[in-house]
Parts: C-alpha cells; sequence; structure tokens
C-alpha cells in the first residue's frame, strides 16, 4: 500500500475490524467526509477505505496522523487498556459516549469527553451494555447527521442561566419556551417541537430501573434525550422535559457563574422535575384554560380534569396538583379526586385513563434521516447497515 498502511496477516482480523470502526466514528464525529480525512492525513481514498473496514491496519506514521486530526490518541485507536471480547475485538466498547456517567463536569483545561451524561443525584448508572447501547445510537444518530448534510447544532441555546430557586425556575422555564418559539401556547406535539429545534430525541429500551438519560453533546452545541420506551405517554414526555432541563442544568454548572450560598436553593432533582412541571404546565396556561371555561374552584369533577389535563400532556395526579398550587380548586375537590384518582392508578398500575392518553410517534427524525440516506444511492449501503444496528436494539 505504499507504506500508507501494513497489510495485516489475517485481512478482516479482529484488529484491524476495530481500529476501522473507531476511525469511522471519530470521523463522524468530527464531521469529516473519508476523502478529508485521507487528505489530512497523506494518504488516497482507497486506503483509508481499506483501513476503515478493517482489511488492513495502518502503520505508526498514519496512526499518529489519525490521532492527530481525530482529536484522540493512539492507544485510544488501538483500544489499549480495554478489555477484549471473545474474538479478540474490542467493539463492545463505547466509542463516543463518556466511560462513566460522571457528575461532575470536565475540569478546566482538561479535554471533554465526546459526550458527557447530564446526570441527576438519584440516577441509576448505566452498566456496559447499556453505555455500548447508547453509544450505538449516538453513532448512528450522527452518521445519518452526516450522510444526509444535516446540521448537527441545535437551533437554540442550551445556556440559560437561572436561580435554583421556585422562583428562578418557573423564569427559567418560561424562557426556554421563549426560545422554543412558543410563549405561553398550550403544546400537543412536543416530540416535533424538540426534534424541530435540532435536538436529538430517542425512546429505546433503557435497561431496568432506568426511565432516561441525557447527554450533553459539546462539540455541536447539541444533546441527546433518550427516553424508555414502554413507559406511558404523560410519563414519557414528563422524562423528557426533565432531561432537557437536566442538559440546561450541565451548561449552568460548565459555563455559568454559581453563587457561593444561593438562598432558597432547591436540590438538583427538585430543580429538574420542577423545571419540567413549570415547562408543561404554565400558571398563565392553565389559568386561561380554566378561565375559558369559567369553571369555579367548587366546581371540578372526575371527567373536566381529565379532559384539561389531556390538553397538557400530563399525569391526572401532576395536573390536579398544579390546581392546587394556583388555588384553582378547593381543598375538599382536591381531595376526593385525588381518592378517585389514586384507586384508578391501583388498579391500573399507574396507567392513565385511556380516554385522555396523549399519541406519540417516536423516533421522527431519526426514521426520517434513515429514509433520506436509504433513498440516496450512495449512502444506502451505509444506511442499510445503521438500519440493522437500530432494530438490534428494538428502535
Amino acid at each position: 500500500m505504499n507504506n500508507e498502511s501494513d497489510k495485516s496477516d489475517h485481512p478482516n482480523d479482529p484488529l484491524g475490524v476495530d481500529i476501522g470502526l473507531r476511525i469511522k466514528a471519530l470521523r463522524r464525529v468530527n464531521h469529516l467526509t473519508q476523502a478529508e480525512l485521507a487528505r489530512r492525513i497523506g494518504i488516497r481514498t482507497g486506503p483509508m477505505n481499506a483501513l476503515e473496514n478493517g482489511h488492513h491496519i495502518p502503520s505508526g506514521r498514519v496512526l499518529f496522523r489519525l490521532a492527530e486530526v481525530l482529536e484522540t490518541s493512539v492507544d485510544s485507536l488501538l483500544g489499549v487498556g480495554q478489555q477484549r471480547g471473545a474474538g479478540g475485538g474490542t467493539s463492545g466498547m463505547p466509542l463516543y459516549v463518556a466511560e462513566s456517567a460522571e457528575y461532575n463536569v470536565p475540569q478546566q483545561g482538561t479535554q471533554w469527553p465526546m459526550a458527557v451524561m447530564a446526570s441527576l443525584p438519584d440516577d441509576t448508572p448505566l452498566d456496559k451494555a447499556g453505555r455500548v447501547m447508547v453509544d450505538q445510537v449516538m453513532q448512528a444518530f450522527l452518521a445519518l447527521e452526516d450522510l444526509c448534510g444535516a446540521q448537527k447544532r441545535a437551533h437554540i441555546p442550551l445556556y440559560v442561566p437561572f436561580s435554583r430557586t421556585v422562583e428562578g425556575v418557573e423564569m427559567w422555564a418560561q424562557q426556554v419556551r421563549q426560545v422554543l418559539g412558543i410563549g405561553q401556547a398550550v403544546i400537543f406535539d412536543y416530540l416535533e417541537l424538540l426534534e424541530n429545534a435540532g435536538l436529538r430525541v430517542v425512546f429505546c429500551p433503557l435497561p431496568d430501573k432506568i426511565q432516561s438519560v441525557a447527554y450533553y453533546d459539546a462539540r455541536n452545541a447539541n444533546a441527546f434525550l433518550i427516553v424508555r420506551n414502554g413507559l406511558n405517554v404523560e410519563r414519557q414526555l414528563f422524562e423528557l422535559i426533565k432531561r432537557l432541563g437536566s442538559i440546561y442544568m450541565f451548561t449552568r454548572r460548565v459555563y455559568g457563574q454559581l453563587p457561593a450560598n444561593e438562598a432558597g436553593a432547591l436540590d438538583d432533582l427538585h430543580v429538574a422535575r420542577q423545571f419540567a412541571a413549570l415547562f408543561l404546565m404554565p400558571a398563565s396556561s392553565v389559568r386561561a384554560s380554566v378561565m375559558q371555561l369559567g369553571v369555579k374552584p367548587d366546581e371540578w369533577n372526575y371527567e373536566l380534569l381529565l379532559r384539561l389535563k389531556h390538553r397538557f400532556g400530563v399525569s391526572a395526579q401532576a395536573f390536579l396538583m398544579r390546581l392546587g398550587e394556583l388555588n384553582l380548586i378547593d381543598k375538599a375537590g382536591a381531595d376526593a379526586l385525588r381518592t378517585k384518582i389514586a384507586a384508578h392508578y391501583q388498579q391500573t398500575a399507574y396507567g392513565e385513563p385511556d380516554a385522555t392518553r396523549r399519541v406519540l410517534s417516536p423516533n421522527g427524525r431519526l426514521g426520517d434521516l434513515l429514509l433520506i440516506a436509504s433513498r440516496n444511492p450512495e449512502t444506502a449501503e451505509e444506511a442499510r447497515e445503521i438500519g440493522e444496528r437500530l432494530r438490534r436494539y428494538e428502535i
């Protein structure tokens, strides 16, 4: 290969395949075409294609240049220090996500991981299998964005300064609604709203006890919001917005000026849950909906509660709590409805009444990108491989 790479004694052996997978994944992260990467490291496109497909193992010189251009280390490209599988490869190790769900942000002057989990204190850490699955999903999304020429950066800012007090969280929720262009409007399709803002939303079968995770993609000023499928729709929407909140909480720690002692500050978990509730049920929107019907605090009944809570995409329990916070329902009526809701939840394992369930079309942007890439003859083969990978994870 004219000294551009070293031929393996066993074509497509596990080491060559593993290095090729890492080169391709990191090339996607850095938004480089195969031809551009080849040009930057000083080899031809044909040999680069052979390296990515595992037909050859790169020489020391090529490895060094690859690490330099892809902003990684030679050890990382070789998988040094990682356990190798039965076949000898390390393709079962994450290539994109941070190795652990670190709660603390990277220290100033250290290199950012490719994607950092915006975790909350009560999160159950992802095990190795979970990290690998999330990593594969992220790689698939990045690859499809490249294949389709789609923008990787979110269309909205993911840093908004806010105070961790009750009043501060309410103002923050309104600020995020403003940057999304919805103000006080009642929104029926939050998935379309967030995906149109360029955020990557994925519904997939997360490991047991994990309802959702979020990763901040610093390189692209974007995020991955990943929610467990199989939850009821109201819970999925709440988890989705809670994870959006965790992204803003993460960037606040990274980019914001945090006061040493913030009077009345809420803990992180309370902040995230409060953000989701206030984002989904803005005070002015709830009040307007109630006033339009002329419902007095002592006139609520179960059917009316269900009809209105459906507009906001929240659970009956959450909407009842919000009515109480806004003094839109009296105590006696709230107590009676709370008892009826609790009985329904007990009978249905916390299911929402059938007539009030939202209908979601999950993984819309991901599916659209896959369809577009599949119909282009130049990208159809790689799109097919990506589709098979996503199907293995029941996406």
